[in-house]
């Protein structure tokens, strides 16, 4: 069922039976967020494209018209995926003078920053530089036979640096941006309009025991939240506004193989489980697993989760292009053991799992 061929009165009609037929599982106060009762936990998850074998899809991010970006550690590419999955995948970019490309963050518009550098997934290996580039897709337009190409430009490389992973908006309108380094356990910031680099935080938690240390970077309410794959721990550390620290990382809950992750309005933590599920962080700090069922996991399930993002409305929409708080999409790798072996049996996927419906005042 598509909204868009919906009359508004019927829509509203069915917005307010939803509690009626869900359950309430956050706080009042804060918006309340339901689950349909139909639905026990794990959440069904529907695959809305197979990539071929030895895709790693690494991190995601969502135009304004509702379509999915997703960038790739297999190949030094950006793809967009129709939110609908009927249209055919079309590469938006492609980077050269590197192998990879890992996070992508969301400006504004149709404005993104990637980042790109070199990585062996075979031989656990890296080699600089690691850059991050401004990917300006506002007249890239997806329904075309011929589009546009996107307007690509760097913004900074990192010298020194060693594996670039996570990136987030630091301050919209200074574009300034926080990256992380995995193996170095550190976060820079990055001045966009300038191409300055500092290194602004330096924390015990964010160091890699071994492997991927920080991981995943999101902010909320003045606090940097992130991941520590190699210590399987979300934690967070209150910043700044120039996104240096105020006092020392704590953790806010173990979580097994943790990559990427967001927030729901409600403020609990979606996060994408290395170990084939997506798992929320609630308000208790305990995690519970959404979706996908380890260690049976079967086809059409999830194999190597790395990003989860909530989708938009797109933007012919009446609700234009606000988040959709009832289903999010998820990156997969297809599983990280082949990429060792090179015995490649799947590859990535962007698959969608309808985790509820959203009914209150937002609060970000």
């Amino acid at each position: 069922m598509h909204f868009s061929t919906l009359p508004l009165s019927v829509l509203l009609c069915a917005l307010l039976v939803v509690p009626a037929l869900s359950q309430s599982v956050k706080k009042p106060g804060e918006g309340t967020y339901y689950r349909p009762l139909a639905l026990p936990l794990p959440l069904p998850v529907r695959v809305l494209h197979q990539f071929p074998a030895g895709t790693w899809l690494e991190n995601l991010a969502v135009r304004p018209n509702g379509n999915i970006l997703t960038t790739a550690l297999s190949s030094p590419e950006i793809f967009e995926v129709d939110h609908d999955g009927v249209q055919p995948v079309k590469v938006v970019h492609t980077f050269a003078h590197v192998t990879s490309c890992t996070g992508i963050t969301h400006l504004g518009r149709d404005e993104f920053y990637v980042i790109a550098g070199n990585v062996s997934l075979s031989a656990s290996s890296v080699s600089g530089p690691w850059s991050v580039y401004k990917v300006d897709v506002r007249h890239h337009h997806r329904h075309t036979t011929k589009p546009k190409p996107a307007a690509v430009s760097l913004v900074a490389s990192f010298p020194g640096s060693i594996v670039l992973n996570g990136i987030t908006v630091l301050n919209k309108h200074k574009k300034w941006f926080l990256v992380s380094d995995s193996s170095a356990g550190v976060v820079y910031r990055l001045e966009g309009k300038t191409g300055k680099v500092v290194k602004v935080i330096d924390d015990p938690l964010m160091k890699p025991s071994s492997g991927t240390g920080v991981n995943g970077i999101k902010i909320r309410k003045k606090w940097l939240y992130f991941t520590n794959t190699s210590l399987n721990i979300l934690a967070r550390i209150k910043i700044h506004g120039n996104g240096t620290p105020k006092a020392p990382a704590t953790v806010v809950a173990p979580v097994d193989s943790p990559d990427d992750f967001t927030f729901d309005e409600s403020h609990n933590v979606l996060v994408a489980q290395g170990d084939d599920r997506l798992g929320e962080v609630g308000e208790d700090n305990k995690v519970v697993t959404l979706a996908g069922n380890p260690p049976h996991v079967t086809d059409g399930e999830l194999f190597g989760p790395t990003a989860v993002v909530f989708a938009k409305f797109p933007y012919k929409f009446v609700l234009a292009s606000t988040a959709d708080w009832t289903k999010v999409y998820i990156s997969t790798n297809g599983g990280a053991a082949q990429y060792q072996t090179g015995n490649f049996t799947r590859g990535g996927t962007i698959s969608v799992v309808e985790v509820g419906w959203y009914s209150g005042a937002h609060t970000s």
